[in-house]
C-alpha cells in the first residue's frame, strides 16, 4: 500500500512537471506568434487560465484547446492590459534611472516616491493576471482590485512575495530553469496562492453579509 502511495505521488509529480514544460512551451510559441509585444499579454492570460483550472482541482484539462481558445478570445483585452502594464513599467524605469532635478532634496523625494510606486506596481503585477482570469470585470477595475486585495490580505501578499523571491533565487542559481519552467512555474505558484486568497476573501465577504442580514 505504501509503495502504491509513493508511485501515485511520483506519477503526480511527473504529470505536473510535464504540464509545466508543455505550458511553458506554448507560452513561448504563442508569444512569438504575436511578435512578442502583441503576444505576451494573451499568452500570459491563456497560461494563467490553464493554471486556474489546475488550482481548482479540475481533472482532464485539454491544455492546448484551452490555451488556444483563451488566446484567441482574450487577444484584444489581454493586449490592452499587457500594453498598459508595459508602458507604465517603462515609465517607472525611465524616471527611476534618468530623472534629474536641480535640487538634491527634491531629487531624493521624487526617487523615494517612484520607489514606493514601483513596489505598488510590483504587487499589482502579482495579482492582476489571476484576477483577470478568475473574475469578469472592466479593465480599470483589475488594477484597482489588485491593490485592494494586497491591502486586505497583507499576510497572504507577503507569502506570495516570499514565494516569488524563492523562485527568483532558484532561477538565479539554476538559470536553465528559466527557459524550461520560468513562465509556467512562476504563474502556477502565483495562481495557486492567489486563488486561495480569493476564496478566503469571498468567504469573509459572505460571512460579513450574513452577519449584516
Amino acid at each position: 500500500m505504501q509503495n502504491e502511495g509513493l508511485i501515485g505521488k511520483f506519477y503526480m509529480f511527473g504529470e505536473t512537471v510535464f504540464l509545466l514544460l508543455y505550458v511553458n512551451f506554448l507560452w513561448i510559441c504563442f508569444t512569438l506568434v504575436g511578435f512578442i509585444v502583441f503576444g505576451i499579454g494573451p499568452s500570459t492570460v491563456a497560461m494563467f487560465t490553464v493554471f486556474r483550472k489546475w488550482s481548482m482541482g479540475e481533472d482532464g484539462i485539454r491544455v492546448f484547446k484551452l490555451f488556444y481558445k483563451t488566446y484567441k478570445k482574450e487577444f484584444l483585452r489581454a493586449n490592452a492590459i499587457g500594453i498598459l502594464l508595459l508602458v507604465f513599467g517603462y515609465m517607472l524605469y525611465v524616471n527611476l534611472n534618468f530623472l534629474q532635478l536641480d535640487r538634491e532634496w527634491l531629487q531624493q523625494l521624487m526617487k523615494t516616491l517612484f520607489i514606493v510606486v514601483t513596489i505598488v506596481y510590483g504587487i499589482m503585477l502579482l495579482y492582476i493576471f489571476p484576477l483577470y482570469v478568475h473574475y469578469e470585470n472592466k479593465l480599470y477595475l483589475y488594477f484597482k482590485n489588485a491593490i485592494l486585495i494586497a491591502l486586505y490580505s497583507p499576510v497572504r501578499t507577503i507569502y506570495l512575495i516570499a514565494a516569488c523571491l524563492t523562485l527568483y533565487y532558484l532561477y538565479f542559481v539554476l538559470p536553465v530553469f528559466i527557459f524550461f519552467f520560468g513562465a509556467s512555474l512562476s504563474s502556477l505558484v502565483i495562481m495557486w496562492i492567489a486563488y486561495r486568497t480569493f476564496i478566503r476573501l469571498e468567504l469573509r465577504q459572505e460571512q460579513m453579509q450574513e452577519s449584516n442580514a
